[in-house]
C-alpha cells in the first residue's frame, strides 16, 4: 500500500542496529519472534501528556498477552497487516504498556527486567512503523502523544520533538499534544523553542496544564526571558496553577532567582502555600548556581529561623548540602563551617555529601585542623569512606601540606579511582616533590590505570608555581607527542604558573602557543591574562583581553569585572577602572576593594573615603584589606587626621583586628609627613610584632628627610630581618653620602659584597606601538637603546628650553663625590628621563597620555623635570613608581609634590 508523502515521512526514524525496522528483519521461526509478556497492572505512576480521553481498556482486553505468538494480533505484527489497528485505542494501549516495559515498573528479578527491557525494544520500532501505516501517529493526538513518550523513553526524543511538531494540518493538535510538546521541549534544553510553542498555544486559545506551566517558566529563567516569564507567571494565576499544582512554584521562583531577583522568588515562596521544601530548594540551588551564595545561606537560615509557621518549609539535610557545595565552590571557606554547625543543630546528621564538600573548603583555605577535625568526625559517626570521600580526604592533607597523611589515607582506601591517584600526585608536584609525582605515574600504570590529562596537568602546575616553567612547557610538549591533547587547564596551569612566578612576559607567550593550538581561552585564562596585564601594567593587551570578555559575555561575571578593575587601575587608566565599576551588578566585597585600592594608589583618598562609607551603607562589611586600601589612600595625600580616625575605628567600630601591615600604612603615613619621632613611638607602643615593612618605612621616612640618627636604627633591624635586601643597603649609602659620610658608605658596599648582596638594578620602561622598550641604568642586564643618540639630543633640547622658564638641575639627588657637572650629566641618565623622551618622541602624533613604568622611586629632579615637560610639550605623563601613581598635566602632579 502505497502511503501519502505526509504519512511516509515519519517513518524515516533511525533505531540502533540492535532493532532494526520490522521490514529489514530476516526471516525467523514464529515461536522466535513471540513475545511473551506477564499481564501488566495500570501503572501506578501518571505520565505528565496524560489528559481527559476514553477509558483505557482493561488488562483483559488489551493485555500484554496479545502478543503472544498465537494471538491474532502477533500475527499481524508479523505479517505487518494494518487492518488490525484501525482501533487507535488499541495501539494506544500498546505503545503505552511499551513505555512502561522501557521505564523498568514494578519488583522484578533482574533477569526478568532484563527480559523485558530486550522485548520492549524489538517491539516498539515494530509499533512505530505501525502508528504511522494506520495514520494514527500525524492524526491521533493521545497516539501521538504516548509515541513521543515512548521515543523519548527511547533515547531519541529528537524524534519524538519532531514527531509534535508535524502532522497533517494546523488543527490536528489538541490541548494534551500541545502541552506535552512545550514540557518535552523545555526537557531538553530548547529554552526558545519551548517559549516560542508555549505563545502559540496560548494565541490559539489552548489552555495550557501545570506541568506545561511550570516548564515554561523553567525555559524563560534559563533563557534570561523575564517578560515572557511574567506572562506566564500570570497565566498560572489566572489559571489557578500556582497553588494547585506541585511543580509551579519550585519553577516560578527558579525563573525569578534565574535573573538574580531572589526578593522576588522569596515572595513567591513566602506567598504560595503550595510551596514545599523542593521548592525552596530548587531556589537556593539557583543562587548557587549562579554564584550568589549570600542570597543562599539567607533562604536557607530563612528557612531554619521560621519553620515554625506553616509558610515556611524546614531545611533538610538537602539544603544544607546545597548550601555547602556553594560554599566550596565559590571559595566561602569560612561560612562552610558554620552551615555544618547550623545543620548540627537542628539534629540532622551529615553525610558524605557534607564531609566531601567541607573538605574540598578546608583544602582551599589551608587549615589542617579544621581539616583534622573533619576526618575524625567522619570516623567517630562510622561513614564508610567511597572512592569520592577518600579522594577529598587525600587532597585536603595534600593541599594542607601533609603528604605523609594523605599517603596514609590513600593507603588504607579499599576503593581508589583515578581522581583519586591524581590529587596524591598533584600534592607532591605542588611541593616540588617531582620524582615521588613521577613516581606514583608510573605505579598508576602498573595498576592498569592510564594517566589522563587531569593527571599531566597536576604535574605542570607544580612544575609551572615552583617557577619551572620550562619544565612544564616541556612536559606539555611531551604529552601532545604521546598523544594526549592539552586542554584549556592545561594551559591555564601553565600561564598561571607564570604569573605566580613574576613571568608575565611568559604567560603572554605560552598564551600565543595555546591559540596556535587551537585551545579556546576559558573565564579562568582570561583572569590569568588580566592579573599579568596588570603586572606589567599593560593596557593595550587589557583592553583586548577586555574586548575578548565582552565577545563571550564574560563581562556580566563580577569576578571578571574586578578583574578588569584591577588592570585598569594598574595599567594607569583609572577613568576606565571607573567606567567598569559603575556597570558592575551586585558588587560585592572583593569588587569594591579593588575600586578602593585603585583609588589609593591614584592618590584619590577623598574618593576612597565616599566609596568606603557608601559600601558601609549597602551593608558590605570592610575586611582587612578595605582598611589597607584607606590608609594608603590617607598617606598618598598625607592625611594623618583621616588615618588616625579610620586605624582607631578599625576593631571598636568595624570589628578588623589591625595587622602588621596596617601598623606598616601608619608608621609610612607618619615618616613621610615628617613625624618621625612620632612614627618610632608607634612601633615601640604597639602590640603587634613589627616586621620588615614598618622599619623600611622608618627608613624611607628618614632618607627623605635627612634623619641620619633614627635611619641606623631602622637599618640595624632591617639588616637583621632582610640580609639579602639591597634596597635597605642603598638607602643607607645615599644617605650617607647626602651627609657626606663616604666611608661608612664604602664600608656599605663591602658589606654588601661580603654577603653576596647583589643591588637591584634601576630601570623604566614604556610601551610604544605593540613594543615594550626598557630602560635600564648602567651595568643592566639589557643592552643598550638602539635610538639612544636620538633620545639623549631630544633629552638635551627639552632641558635647555625648561630651563629658561625657571628649572635648575637638583645636584641632591646625585650622592657620587664629583664635581657638579657632572652630577647634572648623571641626572639626564636616569631611567624614567629616558623612557619619557622615548614614549614622546614615538607617540608624538597620536598626542595619547605616555605612560612609563618606574621599579624604584622617581627623584626629585626626575619629577621636577618631567612637570616641566608636560606644560612644555602639552602632553598627559603617567608614571608608576614603586609607590604610587603620578598624572603630570599642565605642569603639575596629581601628588602635589608629596611623594
Amino acid at each position: 500500500m502505497q502511503l501519502p508523502h505526509s504519512n511516509r515521512r515519519h517513518c524515516l526514524f533511525h533505531y540502533p542496529q540492535h532493532y532494526p525496522p520490522r521490514a529489514l528483519l530476516p526471516p525467523t521461526p514464529p515461536m522466535a519472534q513471540a513475545i511473551s509478556l506477564p499481564a501488566l497492572p495500570t501503572p501506578h505512576h501518571h505520565h505528565h501528556y496524560a489528559a481527559p480521553h476514553s477509558p483505557r481498556p482493561s488488562c483483559g482486553a488489551y493485555s500484554p498477552s496479545l502478543l503472544r505468538a498465537e494471538s491474532p494480533i502477533s500475527a499481524a505484527l508479523r505479517a505487518g497487516d494494518d487492518s488490525s489497528f484501525r482501533d487507535a485505542r488499541l495501539l494506544l494501549s500498546l505503545l503505552r504498556q511499551c513505555g512502561d516495559l522501557l521505564h523498568g515498573e514494578g519488583e522484578k528479578s533482574p533477569e526478568k527486567e532484563r527480559t523485558d527491557l530486550a522485548a520492549a525494544r524489538r517491539l516498539a520500532p515494530q509499533l512505530h512503523s505501525l502508528a504511522v501505516r494506520a495514520g494514527h501517529a500525524t492524526r491521533e493526538p493521545h497516539v501521538a502523544c504516548a509515541l513521543a513518550d515512548l521515543l523519548e523513553r527511547l533515547g531519541r526524543g529528537a524524534s519524538g520533538r519532531r514527531l509534535l511538531s508535524e502532522g497533517d494540518g494546523e488543527d490536528w493538535k489538541d490541548a494534551v499534544l500541545w502541552n506535552k510538546q512545550v514540557a518535552m521541549l523545555a526537557e531538553a534544553g530548547d529554552w526558545d523553542a519551548a517559549i516560542a510553542a508555549f505563545r502559540e498555544m496560548r494565541a490559539r486559545g489552548v489552555a495550557a496544564d501545570g506541568y506545561a506551566c511550570a516548564r515554561a517558566l523553567h525555559a524563560c529563567g534559563r533563557a534570561g526571558r523575564r517578560r515572557e516569564g511574567r506572562a506566564v507567571h500570570a497565566h498560572a494565576l489566572r489559571a489557578g496553577l500556582v497553588d494547585a499544582h506541585p511543580l509551579v512554584p519550585g519553577f516560578l521562583a527558579g525563573m525569578y532567582a534565574e535573573g538574580a531577583d531572589v526578593a522576588a522568588a522569596t515572595t513567591v515562596l513566602l506567598r504560595t502555600t503550595g510551596a514545599g521544601v523542593v521548592a525552596w530548594n530548587a531556589v537556593i540551588a539557583c543562587c548557587v548556581r549562579l554564584g550568589l551564595v549570600d542570597d543562599a545561606l539567607e533562604l536557607a537560615e530563612r528557612m531554619a529561623r521560621d519553620a515554625e509557621t506553616s509558610v515556611v518549609a524546614e531545611p533538610t539535610l538537602a539544603t544544607w548540602n546545597t548550601v555547602l557545595s556553594g560554599c566550596a565552590r565559590h571559595g566561602r571557606d569560612r561560612e562552610a563551617l558554620a552551615v555544618v554547625g547550623r545543620m548540627l543543630e537542628q539534629g540532622l546528621s551529615p553525610d558524605a555529601a557534607t564531609v566531601s564538600s567541607l573538605l574540598k573548603s578546608v583544602a582551599n583555605s589551608g587549615s589542617l585542623d579544621h581539616g583534622t577535625e573533619v576526618h575524625c568526625f567522619f570516623l567517630r559517626h562510622g561513614l564508610a569512606p567511597d572512592a569520592y570521600t577518600g579522594t577529598a580526604l587525600v587532597d585536603m592533607y595534600a593541599k594542607c601540606g601533609r603528604l605523609d597523611l594523605a599517603q596514609r589515607v590513600f593507603d588504607g582506601l579499599e576503593h581508589r579511582n583515578l581522581a583519586t591517584w591524581n590529587s596524591l600526585v598533584a600534592g607532591h608536584a605542588s611541593a616540588g616533590q617531582f620524582d615521588r609525582a613521577l613516581e606514583l605515574v608510573e605505579t598508576m600504570k602498573r595498576h592498569r590505570l592510564d594517566p589522563n590529562v587531569t593527571t599531566w596537568n597536576g604535574l605542570i602546575t607544580g612544575y609551572a608555581m615552583n617557577g619551572l616553567s620550562s619544565q612544564a612547557m616541556l612536559l606539555l610538549r611531551q604529552i601532545k607527542a604521546a598523544g594526549v591533547a592539552p586542554n584549556v587547564v592545561s594551559w591555564t596551569s601553565l600561564i598561571s604558573g607564570s604569573c605566580h612566578s613574576g613571568d608575565y612576559q611568559d604567560s603572554f607567550t605560552f598564551f600565543s602557543e595555546m591559540q596556535q593550538d587551537g585551545v579556546q581561552p576559558s573565564l579562568v585564562t582570561m583572569l590569568v591574562l588580566l592579573r599579568a596585564c596588570a603586572g606589567l601594567a599593560l593596557l593595550t593587551k587589557g583592553k583586548e583581553l577586555h574586548c575578548f570578555a565582552l565577545r563571550r559575555a564574560y563581562d556580566g561575571e563580577v569576578v571578571v569585572s574586578t578583574a578588569l578593575i584591577d588592570m585598569y587601575a594598574k595599567a594607569g587608566s583609572l577613568t576606565s577602572a571607573k567606567r567598569v565599576f559603575g556597570r558592575v551588578q551586585g558588587r560585592n566585597l572583593v569588587c569594591c576593594n579593588a575600586m578602593l585600592t585603585g583609588l589609593a594608589v591614584h592618590g584619590q583618598a577623598h574618593e576612597a573615603a565616599a566609596l568606603f562609607h557608601d559600601m558601609w551603607r549597602s551593608g558590605l562589611k570592610p575586611d582587612g584589606i578595605t582598611f589597607t586600601a584607606l590608609l594608603t589612600a590617607c598617606r598618598s595625600m598625607g592625611l594623618v587626621t583621616e588615618a588616625w580616625e579610620y586605624f582607631d575605628d578599625m576593631e571598636a567600630k568595624y570589628g578588623v583586628a589591625p595587622t602588621t601591615e596596617h601598623h606598616a600604612c601608619m608608621v609610612d603615613l607618619l615618616a613621610r609627613r615628617g613625624y618621625l619621632d612620632e612614627a618610632m613611638a608607634f612601633i615601640d607602643r604597639s602590640p603587634a610584632d613589627h616586621g620588615a615593612s614598618s622599619w623600611g618605612a622608618l627608613l624611607t621616612g628618614c632618607a627623605i628627610h635627612g634623619n641620619l640618627d633614627l635611619a641606623e636604627s631602622a637599618a640595624r633591624h632591617l639588616f637583621r630581618l632582610e640580609p639579602h635586601n639591597s634596597a635597605n643597603y642603598l638607602a643607607m649609602m645615599s644617605l650617607y653620602e647626602q651627609h657626606q659620610m663616604f666611608d661608612e658608605a664604602e664600608s656599605l658596599k663591602y658589606a654588601m659584597k661580603a654577603r653576596g648582596v647583589d643591588a637591584r638594578p634601576g630601570w623604566s620602561w614604556t610601551q610604544a606601538g605593540r613594543g615594550v622598550h626598557v630602560f635600564e641604568v648602567d651595568g643592566g642586564s639589557s643592552p643598550a637603546h638602539p635610538e639612544t643618540a636620538e633620545i639623549y639630543g631630544e633629552m638635551s633640547r627639552l632641558v635647555a628650553q625648561i630651563r629658561m622658564v625657571g628649572y635648575v638641575p637638583d645636584t641632591g639627588c646625585v650622592a657620587y663625590d664629583v664635581p657638579e657637572e657632572e652630577k647634572e650629566r648623571l641626572l639626564l641618565c636616569h631611567t624614567e628621563k629616558l623612557a619619557v623622551v622615548y614614549g614622546l618622541i614615538r607617540s608624538d602624533r597620536s598626542r595619547a597620555p605616555v605612560r612609563v613604568v618606574k621599579n624604584t622611586r622617581m627623584c626629585r629632579d626626575c619629577h621636577e623635570v618631567i612637570k616641566h615637560v608636560s606644560a612644555l610639550c602639552g602632553r598627559q605623563i603617567i608614571l608608576r613608581d614603586a609607590s604610587w601613581f603620578h598624572h603630570f598635566v599642565d605642569g603639575k602632579c596629581s601628588c602635589d609634590d608629596y611623594w
